[in-house]
């Protein structure tokens, strides 16, 4: 759901008070049954995704019916016929998340090189247009529901209400986290509204902390984001810096958004970031980035694919982040990208196994300051790849960072004095950027502290209503669009 878009909370009460309304009075009289809350909460979400994306809805409704029903049949039969229907399922799954997402990537970049007059034709047949929001979340939360059903020892039957709701759950269904079926499908299946104090505090702070991220720090942060800057060294590394603030805050605040609303009501979603900037090497970075795609891609792409075959660890493992470079965009330099976090894990896995040679020894005993700030700015020049779609314009800043001469004094005099903005617009960035280096430094406080959450310190009271003050006073005017509802 488009947490940014004035319709979804329209819809949300719109749909929502007459409902609890009637729930209230109804339990007054003792004429509610608890299977209602499951109806009501499925109708909220289908609602709330239909009003988000006709065309979306449209491919999800196909979907869930399809895989309800194969993993019904799935679920009463045993050996090769379970496993047939499972890979079935999974292939036809994955097939309708390639045709929306890549296959005009394919016609154009591969099979328009050979024919260039089919890339033209190819633009007026349907679904060759605009990706459906969400159909990446929603495909994979499926295909991992349909394999976990698989494996599971307890072959029990799923209510299709039940199903609905894991599927659907408004809070997370379009930009996830992509839950497991072990961890969501318990609390949603005969599920209840658990309303209390404390969910209600614990969901308003996760919701402060998410709309401040997002609506103050990433929407701030965007309009000064210049795309076009490439041959300034300093001023591509300043516009990846601001992309690399700008991913996180704007991720990371849906994200946690989708927590606090989900926890309202008493459902604990999973943390998909876990202070990502504070890592200390891209090993680290990645168990704290986007925690539950990285899990998803590690069990059902990278340890099927390595099975027994340790000895090609490495080469699945730059494959698997390949492949998730691939997962974020139809473009070649998500490609790029995903292949530049394999080669910098393999890397490092490389270096810190060469404990006896000197390059070795200092890899281990590297500074904290040091390992952090070499690791911030290999994760800053990814974004570089990630933000810019453009493959020429992205080989020019390349050879730019690359070329000695781009480092001139020169450059970094002329690289501020932009004309483009105003003394305000420059007040703003300077004060966004002072708000966003303090919150990444209360969530180093809270891991030097050793507290029992990387987002402990932005999570007490009296911050998140700080925060909340914040955000109503200091939001852009014009809100940005959420990056990842793009993939």
């Amino acid at each position: 759901m488009n947490f940014s878009d004035f319709s979804f909370w329209w819809v949300l009460l719109l749909v929502g008070i007459p409902f609890f309304t009637i729930r209230y009075i109804a339990k007054s009289f003792n004429l509610w049954r608890n299977a209602f809350d499951s109806i009501g909460l499925m109708v909220l979400s289908l609602t709330l995704f239909v009003n988000a994306s006709r065309t979306s809805f449209a491919v999800f409704c196909f979907e869930i019916i399809f895989n309800y029903v194969m993993v019904y049949f799935m679920l009463r039969r045993q050996g090769w016929q379970a496993k047939a229907i499972a890979t079935t399922v999974v292939v036809i799954d994955i097939a309708i998340l390639a045709y929306f997402k890549y296959v005009n990537f394919f016609v154009e970049s591969v099979v328009g090189l050979v024919l260039p007059g089919i890339a033209e034709s190819w633009k007026g047949i349907p679904g060759s247009g605009a990706i459906p929001p969400g159909i990446s979340f929603y495909t994979f939360q499926m295909v991992a529901f349909v394999v976990d059903s698989f494996t599971s020892k307890k072959k029990q039957p799923i209510g299709p209400i039940n199903y609905i709701n894991f599927v659907s759950f408004f809070p997370q269904v379009v930009a996830g986290p992509i839950e497991r079926r072990s961890d969501l499908f318990p609390q949603i299946e005969s599920f209840r509204f658990k309303f209390s104090w404390e969910n209600f505090e614990t969901g308003f702070q996760w919701l402060s902390l998410g709309l401040f991220m997002k609506f103050v720090l990433a929407d701030n942060l965007s309009p000064f984001i210049d795309l076009k800057e490439a041959t300034n060294a300093w001023l591509v590394w300043f516009h990846a810096f601001l992309f690399t603030l700008r991913i996180y805050f704007d991720f990371g605040g849906y994200s946690f958004m989708a927590v606090g609303l989900a926890r309202i009501m008493g459902v604990k979603l999973t943390l998909n970031f876990l202070a990502p900037y504070t890592s200390q090497s891209i090993q680290e970075f990645w168990r704290r980035w986007h925690v539950t795609l990285s899990t998803w891609f590690r069990d059902y792409v990278f340890l099927p694919m390595m099975g027994a075959n340790k000895r090609l660890a490495e080469f699945f493992l730059f494959l698997t982040f390949t492949l998730s470079g691939f997962w974020h965009g139809a473009a070649w330099n998500f490609i790029l990208w995903g292949a530049y976090h394999g080669a910098l894990l393999l890397l490092l896995r490389y270096l810190t196994r060469q404990r006896q040679t000197p390059i070795g020894k200092y890899v281990a005993k590297m500074p904290a300051l040091l390992s952090w700030a070499l690791t911030f700015a290999s994760v800053t020049l990814g974004c570089l790849f990630f933000m810019e779609t453009d493959i020429a314009r992205l080989g020019q800043k390349i050879v730019t960072l690359v070329t000695p001469w781009a480092y001139s004094l020169s450059n970094l005099t002329g690289a501020f004095s932009n004309p483009d903005f105003s003394v305000n617009q420059l007040w703003t960035l300077g004060f966004t950027l002072f708000l966003s280096c303090g919150l990444l430094l209360l969530e180093h406080m809270a891991i030097w502290q050793k507290r029992k959450s990387e987002y402990d310190l932005l999570l007490s009271p009296w911050v998140s209503r700080i925060l909340l003050a914040l955000t109503v006073l200091l939001a852009a005017n014009e809100p940005s669009k959420f990056i990842y509802f793009e993939f």
